[in-house]
């Protein structure tokens, strides 16, 4: 079964889709509307919710954040086309499907998942949030003022970042970001992960702060010039590395 709905986006003011377990992936595309593409069983399909309410697009599985209760359903693939022209928000979650994003534009891109896996790619926002507890996340070609990302136990890779503002937090999954230009601050944190900073800055105000975990700086200069990027990173055990790529 596939469910097959368009809506004008000029008189929304943001997009919002809760998923138990289905599968999501949402795209910008050469088109005039946003396009919902839903493929599933009939039941899953009959249950999901696809409406506009108070000028937000809302597409909502009836588990979410209630229960997650898959022995009625078999199976559910959700496709979102977004108009290249959308400039406002986007807010996706899922409790354990994958979720797919790449070219999204807006104000804000929020994607978050509980145990599913969460791939972003060609992202451009004011902010962007990437957010996991189980699941793993992967991001490149995310341009935003603002960058966090989130896990407790999934591993943290983000590639060809350029942002001002980063803030990255993990409790025992690893985190690594590639910065692809400079940066005003980052902020990471983490327990047990190890985590990586890699560069092509030659100057760093670095702060790097871990019980037992080893503490390295490869390639980039230390200095206390007020105008140079800043980096604040704490762990337990966790490594903390930064790796300069000049050259």
């Amino acid at each position: 079964m596939e469910r097959n709905e368009n809506f004008p986006y000029e008189e929304l003011s943001d997009i919002s889709i809760r998923l138990a377990w289905g599968q999501l992936e949402m795209y910008a595309d050469d088109i005039e509307q946003i396009q919902v593409i839903a493929s599933g069983d009939d039941h899953t399909l009959n249950e999901l919710r696809i409406a506009v309410k108070e000028n937000e697009l809302q597409i909502e599985q009836p588990q979410y954040g209630i229960s997650l209760d898959i022995t009625r359903g078999h199976w559910m693939q959700l496709c979102v086309r977004v108009p290249r022209a959308w400039s406002k928000a986007v807010c996706a979650g899922t409790i354990s499907g994958f979720i797919s994003a790449r070219g999204l534009g807006g104000s804000r891109i929020e994607l978050e998942t509980i145990t599913g896996d969460l791939k972003a790619s060609g992202i451009t926002a004011s902010e962007i949030s990437l957010r996991t507890t189980a699941g793993t996340i992967h991001g490149d070609g995310l341009i935003a003022a603002r960058l966090a990302s989130r896990s407790v136990s999934g591993d943290i890779s983000l590639d060809e970042v350029s942002a001002k503002i980063c803030r990255l937090t993990s409790v025992s999954g690893d985190m690594s970001i590639k910065l692809q230009t400079g940066f005003e601050q980052m902020d990471l944190r983490t327990v047990s992960g190890d985590m990586t900073i890699l560069s092509e800055l030659e100057e760093m105000q670095v702060s790097l702060r871990t019980v037992s975990g080893h503490k390295t700086v490869n390639g980039v200069t230390l200095t206390q010039r007020e105008d140079a990027p800043i980096v604040r990173a704490t762990g337990v055990s966790g490594n903390l590395k930064i790796i300069g790529l000049r050259g």
